[in-house]
C-alpha cells in the first residue's frame, strides 16, 4: 500500500514538474544589442539635444500566441520596451558626440508606435510575423522634422521553448532597427544641422 501510494505521488509531482516546464509565461525579457562602428557618425555641432519617449502603441504586450481555439496568450515586456528603445538611441547618438541637455528646446522626440509579434501556433510548430514601427522627430522654435522607421518579418520554428525563440526573433529584429535609426543619414543630417 505505501509503495503504491508513493509512486502515486511520485508520478502526481512529475506531472506537476513537466506542466510547469510547459506552462507559457506572461513575461519576456527584450534585450537589443545595438552594435555600431564608433564614430561613424560624429556629431560637431554644440547644441545640445532634449531627448523624449513616448508609447503609443495600441497593443502594450509584445506577443500574442493563438492556437485557434479563439483564445490568445499575451505576453509582456519584462521592462518598458519605450525606454529601453530610448536608452539604446541615447546611448548611440552621444558615443558619437552628440549634445544632451535636459533643458535645451532642441526636442527629440522617440515614438514607439508597434511592437508586435503575432503566433498561430499548431501541435508542433508556429508562424510568427512582427512588425515595429518608430517614429522620430525633431523639433525647435516651429521647425518640425519626422521620420517613420519600419521593421517587417516573419519565420516559422519548432513548437518547443517558442517564447524563447520568438524573444530572440524579436530582439534582433529591433536591434537592427535601432541600428537602422542611428545610421539613417537624413536623421543625422538633420540632428547635426537643425
Amino acid at each position: 500500500m505505501l509503495k503504491t501510494s508513493f509512486k502515486g505521488l511520485l508520478l502526481s509531482a512529475s506531472i506537476l514538474t513537466l506542466l510547469g516546464c510547459t506552462a507559457t509565461p506572461s513575461y519576456t525579457n527584450i534585450t537589443p544589442q545595438l552594435q555600431l562602428e564608433s564614430n561613424r557618425q560624429a556629431f560637431t555641432n554644440q547644441q545640445p539635444w532634449k531627448i523624449d519617449s513616448q508609447d503609443l502603441r495600441i497593443a502594450r504586450y509584445v506577443i500574442e500566441i493563438s492556437s485557434g481555439d479563439g483564445v490568445a496568450t499575451l505576453i509582456n515586456e519584462q521592462q518598458s520596451l519605450r525606454l529601453l528603445v530610448e536608452k539604446s538611441l541615447t546611448q548611440a547618438w552621444t558615443d558619437n558626440n552628440l549634445k544632451l541637455d535636459n533643458n535645451s528646446d532642441y526636442q527629440v522626440d522617440i515614438k514607439l508606435v508597434k511592437a508586435l509579434a503575432k503566433v498561430s501556433e499548431s501541435t508542433l510548430s508556429y508562424d510568427a510575423s512582427s512588425q515595429m514601427i518608430v517614429d522620430v522627430a525633431l523639433s525647435h522654435q516651429g521647425k518640425h522634422f519626422h521620420k517613420i522607421f519600419r521593421s517587417t518579418k516573419q519565420w516559422d520554428g519548432a513548437f518547443a521553448n517558442q517564447v524563447n525563440n520568438i524573444t530572440e526573433q524579436l530582439n534582433k529584429q529591433l536591434s537592427l532597427l535601432l541600428k537602422q535609426i542611428v545610421e539613417d543619414q537624413e536623421l543625422n543630417s538633420q540632428l547635426q544641422q537643425f
